[in-house]
């Protein structure tokens, strides 16, 4: 009976400790670890439609983004949703707050993957 509790354990545990997708929630200006690096949210275009709203096209959030990642500094250009091209290790993943048009004093907030 200890041996089989031994082998649930260490199965359980392996499964815990699988790779799991890091995000991270950016106003734009802030700066936030991410992985071994450090990603800032450097400008946001949001075009999407309005809730309730007609509009002839859905839009899109596109943003611009300064990943540092060991010596390497990247300015990413990302879009939601994504465009062919996108970098796979960092993705946008969500979007909250104010959509074009509307008057508000939450910030747009982006949440970011690295899509594992």
């Amino acid at each position: 009976m200890s041996r089989l509790l031994f082998v649930l354990a260490a199965s359980g545990a392996s499964v815990l400790g699988a790779a799991q997708a890091a995000t991270v929630t950016l106003i734009p200006g802030q700066t936030a670890a991410f992985g071994s690096g450090t990603v800032t949210l450097l400008r946001v275009q949001d075009s999407r439609c309005p809730m309730n709203a007609r509009c002839v096209r859905a839009g899109e959030l596109k943003v611009s983004v300064l990943s540092v990642q060991g010596g390497r500094t990247r300015l990413l250009h990302l879009q939601l949703p994504a465009a062919s091209g996108d970098t796979p290790d960092l993705s946008i993943v969500g979007a909250s707050g104010p959509l074009a048009g509307q008057p508000t004093r939450d910030p747009l907030t982006v949440t970011f993957s690295d899509g594992r």
